[in-house]
């Protein structure tokens, strides 16, 4: 017994230390915000910020923060960040999120598990737009929320420097500013602007703030306050009779419309100017000025005017569709004809029957067919081998869909990279991407490709060990603000039965297979080289887009034409990248989504945009999607 008591009180002093050690706490502190507003609400399609502020009152660690996704138990991303002692650090982590899952955050160092929390989410729809409001006060716009519009409150000091985190938006209003913009938030704003989104600045007193921050881009020159302004323009533009009995007048601003705008009332109070594939509407007066009337809803939607967008990444990630592997043109390796495979099957037949039998009996030594009989059967299988290793190479292959998504009047875009990477054999791999590159993978409803865990560290991302099959093509998506190469004028004009006009390429790069598309009606170009110029009569009710054959004038990578289909037509659900539409047929027509006028076309040059093990290993082609009007 004594002996025993003695053996407790030794494992104990032994113990000891380390549970202390164990329970001690650590000398990093860590503070996390996740979604669109720092509380957890994000779009399942889009791409979401998640803020991490840490600090350090100890030795120099290097940390590892790891999203886990909870419903994707594999799939991890990660950011490398070096954290020296007496250190503060901000960092953001862009998460793309599945529908209905949960997350965690978990920081380890050295291999220690340092802190973790779970992440609770809530999604938004995916068929019902979604608004940003910066305001002090949240319950501006409630209307719109009872109009199937999902306003999301946002923090000024939240907002995203990155505009690829600004991409769930439909709208961002702006009522006043809390706090000052950092330059580098403006611009990713204003760069959502030129990529489609639609920016809302109210006016009058609480403006002030929200007017000088986006001065150089706003439709008007704005002035002093004006009191007692009546909203007679307001009624018309919506058709809401008896809106002076809820808001009998307003204060607003004085405004001078740009050359280039338009003035949406003819006093003023609603302007707007296209920028790039969006725009930006002034509002000269207070944006909760309208709230006390029952028809604010109606109003907002009537001035808003949102048009559907592309949101190919989105809907790429959301549901099946092996844009890649469906739509090659060519094969990517040199595979042996028909005929040499027969010759072979011949030639081996043959060889292991007629000829080795009349070799043996010759030398009268039949009995040596059970040697020679497998000898010729592993020199012909090892012949096979080393033939297949020849013709598949030594070197991975990568081949790239760009597809950029821009508007005539803007130096910026978006470009969405399919990226297929192709292994001769089963090999793990080392992926490095740019920094700004935002990296996903295709949906393919199974399990594989859930090891690709990409890690950022501020200046580049990676993927490290990822595994591809012998001959198996592995599909990735890596999103990009970029500069938009494609520089096209045009005069067109709509007569009411069809667009006409001249369209010139102004910029460098040369068009191939290229056409005008207007919602259903197409109107083929073909080449538009640098500095040509086309007329444009692009009619009214010819339904033609997709539906007539579009001639290829060269050998291409991709089939065309099937890209198109993939991305315009045989999407698995319209919802993905189009509003709801009482009025879509049941079977419905490919179309560009909207009133915009488009030109689409083609590059056989494209910029790399992975490195692996080091080398650029990439060839493929670019679509661009251009806006004109």
């Amino acid at each position: 017994m004594r002996r025993y008591a003695l053996l407790c009180c030794l494992l104990a002093l032994i113990l000891t230390p380390s549970i202390v050690a164990a329970q001690s706490p650590s000398s990093i502190t860590i503070t996390v915000r996740a979604g669109l507003d720092g509380e957890g609400t994000y779009h399942p399609s889009f791409w979401f910020p998640v803020e991490i502020t840490l600090a350090n009152d100890g030795p120099d660690r290097e940390v590892v923060l790891e999203w886990r996704a909870t419903n994707m138990q594999s799939f991890r991303q990660r950011y490398r960040v070096d954290l020296p002692g007496g250190a503060r650090k901000r960092i953001v982590l862009p998460i793309v999120q599945p529908a209905g899952g949960q997350a965690s955050l978990v920081a380890t160092a050295d291999g220690v598990e340092l802190w973790r929390e779970r992440i609770s989410l809530r999604p938004l729809s995916d068929i019902i737009p979604v608004l940003g409001l910066l305001s002090s006060d949240p319950s501006v716009f409630s209307s719109l929320t009872a109009a199937d519009t999902q306003v999301v409150p946002l923090d000024a000091t939240f907002l995203p420097d990155d505009p690829i985190l600004l991409m769930a938006f439909d709208v961002i209003a702006v009522r006043e500013l809390t706090a000052e913009l950092q330059p580098e938030q403006r611009d990713a704003l204003i760069t959502w602007v030129h990529q489609g989104g639609t920016l809302l600045v109210g006016g009058g007193v609480v403006g002030e703030a929200a007017i000088r921050t986006f001065s150089d881009i706003l439709p008007v020159t704005v002035g002093p306050l004006r009191r007692d302004v009546p909203v007679d323009e307001l009624e018309r533009i919506s058709d809401l009779n008896g809106l002076r009995n809820f808001v009998p007048s307003l204060t607003a601003n004085a405004v001078t419309v740009r050359p280039e705008a338009q003035a949406i009332t003819t006093d003023g109070l609603i302007s707007r100017i296209d920028v790039g594939s969006g725009k930006v509407i002034f509002a000269a007066f207070d944006l909760a000025t309208l709230r006390a009337s029952p028809a604010e809803a109606k109003f907002w939607r009537d001035v808003l005017d949102l048009q559907p967008r592309i949101n190919l990444a989105g809907s790429l990630r959301t549901g099946f569709n092996d844009l890649i592997q469906s739509s090659l043109a060519q094969s990517l390796y040199a595979f042996p004809s028909t005929a040499t495979l027969l010759l072979l099957i011949g030639t081996y037949i043959v060889i292991i029957g007629p000829i080795q039998y009349l070799v043996l009996r010759s030398l009268r030594r039949l009995e040596l067919a059970w040697i020679t009989t497998p000898l010729l059967i592993v020199i012909f299988l090892g012949g096979a081998f080393v033939a297949s290793y020849v013709v598949r190479g030594s070197q991975v292959q990568v081949i790239q869909l760009a597809i950029v998504q821009g508007a005539t009047n803007s130096p910026l875009a978006t470009t969405t990279n399919l990226l297929g990477v192709l292994s001769p054999q089963r090999q793990s791999y080392d992926l490095t991407f740019p920094g700004d590159a935002h990296i996903s993978q295709l949906a393919d409803f199974t399990m594989r490709g859930t090891d690709m865990n990409p890690e950022y560290d501020g200046t580049n991302v990676t993927i490290t060990d990822l595994v591809i099959d012998a001959a198996a093509l592995r599909t990735l998506i890596v999103e990009q603000s970029t500069t938009n190469t494609v520089q096209l004028t045009h005069n067109l004009t709509w007569d009411q039965t069809r667009w006409q006009g001249a369209l010139i390429n102004t910029g460098p790069v040369d068009l191939r297979d290229a056409m005008v598309v207007w919602q259903n009606e197409m109107q083929w170009i073909g080449t538009l080289v640098s500095g040509a110029e086309v007329n444009v009569d692009l009619a009214d009710g010819q339904d033609n887009f997709l539906r007539e054959v579009m001639p290829s004038e060269e050998v291409t990578l991709f089939n065309r034409q099937n890209v198109l289909n993939n991305i315009f037509w045989y999407l698995p659900s319209r919802g993905m990248i189009f509003p709801p539409d009482v009025n879509l047929p049941a079977v419905p027509l490919p179309a560009i989504p909207g009133d915009g006028v488009y030109v689409l076309g083609w590059s056989t040059e494209v910029t790399p945009v992975v490195q692996i093990d080091g080398s650029l290993v990439t060839h493929g082609e670019t679509l661009y999607i251009i806006r004109l009007r």
